[in-house]
């Protein structure tokens, strides 16, 4: 078995962990299950400073979408747990000890922090709302965990969001493309957006946001900012707006609180100018803010806006799941596409089943 990858993450020094999928059946609780037994195993983390929550329903025995079975989760005793209380009474053989109920409720009740007394296999429904997990986080940073792990809900990246987790695996596999090429391309899109460069900015962008969402600014001069001020945050109107400034001021840097959309993506792309002259900036708050393809970050930047973030997010590795129940490729051709597919520098690919990884 691999141990390089519980390795990459004592190293990495943090407290707060998300595992992001690009897909379903991408091996995010398979990753999961090896982290739980690699770092306590390789001595970097003793079972009792480890917890585990979810942003969505993970480890369950049979997928509610497919009628397949899943891995589950098989923690060992003294973990930290974060899920519902009725998912902690069906677990099998588990015995847990219930040392605290959460504020608020899921669709399958109310969530509790608990310690596994007796291995066994478990579900883990944690918090759905990203507020209630940074405090079910903070719960149990003071129960002892050293390392708190979210399992993250398909298609969803918000866990990896820096105010909530200090970094991230993402998970890939051959069940989120039709063909490993495919894969590779879908992974380097996921991964160009997680990592997008960070602004200069920043601490202006953490400064500036006491209720507007859109301001601009010239870099000659912080202290004069301007509010986008309209009626409704209609992105054709910001698109306008911005559009506006940066004709009359090529260099504005302009900050954006809350998503990136797609349709405000679109609008700009119609209304910037090809080729351009201009050398402006928008400010983002971070990766996970922005859901529109990575392409069309680098057809703005044509248009001369560089689409940049005020905190940056880490992505310590990739792992990769080449099976699939509709079909299956080997590791080893998984890997050369994911290879040939992303950038220089990327983070270390590890398949933990095969324990093949890149170099």
């Amino acid at each position: 078995m691999t141990t390089q990858l519980a390795h990459i993450v004592a190293q990495a020094n943090i407290q707060r962990l998300a595992l992001i999928g690009l897909s379903k059946n991408v091996g995010k609780t398979t990753t999961t299950n090896h982290l739980l037994e690699t770092l306590p195993g390789e001595h970097l983390y003793r079972t009792e400073e480890m917890a585990l929550t979810s942003l969505g329903l993970d480890g369950e025995a049979v997928d509610a979408l497919t009628g397949l079975p899943k891995p589950r989760y098989i923690p060992q005793e003294g973990l930290l747990v974060a899920t519902t209380l009725a998912l902690l009474r069906q677990a099998q053989d588990i015995e847990a000890e219930s040392l605290e109920q959460l504020p608020g409720r899921t669709a399958l009740g109310p969530v509790v922090i608990a310690r596994t007394r007796r291995p066994g296999r478990l579900t883990i429904a944690g918090p759905t709302l990203l507020r209630e997990i940074r405090f079910a986080l903070e719960r149990l940073s003071v129960y002892g965990a050293r390392l708190s792990m979210v399992d993250g809900a398909i298609n969803r990246l918000g866990a990896a969001a820096p105010g909530i987790t200090e970094a991230c695996i993402l998970c890939t596999g051959t069940s989120a493309g039709a063909t490993p090429a495919l894969v590779a391309r879908r992974t380097a899109d996921a991964l160009a957006r997680l990592t997008i460069p960070v602004s200069p900015w920043g601490d202006v962008y953490r400064n500036s946001f006491p209720l507007a969402r859109l301001l601009a600014f010239a870099p000659s001069d912080t202290t004069s900012i301007e509010q986008c001020l309209l009626d409704s945050v209609d992105p054709t109107d910001e698109a306008a707006w911005i559009a506006r400034k940066l004709q009359e001021r090529p260099e504005s840097i302009f900050l954006l609180r809350g998503a990136f959309t797609e349709e405000l993506s679109r609008v700009l792309l119609a209304q910037l100018p090809l080729p351009s002259s201009h050398f402006g900036e928008l400010v983002i708050g971070d990766g996970t803010k922005v859901f529109c393809h990575s392409v069309v970050l680098q057809r703005l930047a044509a248009r001369g806006l560089h689409v940049r973030v005020a905190t940056p997010i880490r992505v310590l590795a990739l792992t990769m799941n080449p099976y699939t129940p509709e079909h299956t490729c080997t590791p080893e051709r998984l890997l050369e596409a994911l290879v040939q597919e992303l950038s220089a520098g990327h983070p270390p690919i590890i398949d933990v089943v095969s324990g093949i990884c890149s170099s």
